[in-house]
């Protein structure tokens, strides 16, 4: 049982972690080419956005697979790199969820091609005033705060793949 468990926490890891990952290091590239009119950046922006909403939440399917697998041996209670990586994993999802995703709607609210369940100005507190005018949105603090989330992001993904091969 413990190498079923263990191989689908591998193969949820690769399938859900690699795509949200690449979508979430494109978006903010494909987000600012669509931005200067290239209709072509905006299909992608919103797949790529798409992307990093459902394989996002699709990924936590990982963290319940190795905590799954986490419980079924004694020695893995006793190691710290499994606990290092638990700690870095809810790290990750905080900085995708509340970080990178509230973002990525507001960038997406610009472009016109919000979906219905897209709430940028709740997301961030931006986008609305009062008298439901949208204010402007500051295209380039958005998309460098993006590069930085998306690449802690990847480093922490990285980190916790290498501790779990050590």
């Amino acid at each position: 049982m413990d190498n079923l468990i263990s191989i689908l926490h591998v193969l949820a890891a690769i399938v859900f972690l690699g795509p949200v990952t690449i979508a979430v290091s494109m978006f903010q590239g494909r987000a600012r080419v669509a931005h200067d009119g290239d209709k072509h950046a905006v299909g992608s922006a919103a797949t790529l956005h798409r992307i990093t909403k459902t394989y996002g939440f699709l990924s936590l399917l990982v963290p319940l697979l190795g905590l799954g697998l986490f419980f079924t041996d004694t020695a893995f209670l006793k190691d710290g790199r499994f606990h290092a990586s638990i700690l870095l994993s809810v790290i990750a999802w905080g900085i995708l969820f509340f970080l990178i995703i509230p973002r990525q709607k507001v960038l997406m609210a610009d472009l016109g091609i919000a979906t219905d369940d897209d709430d940028p100005a709740a997301a961030l507190n931006v986008g609305t005033t009062a008298d439901t005018t949208a204010t402007a949105v500051d295209w380039a603090t958005i998309t460098k705060k993006l590069s930085m989330f998306g690449g802690i992001f990847s480093l922490l993904w990285f980190i916790v793949a290498i501790l779990m091969m050590i």
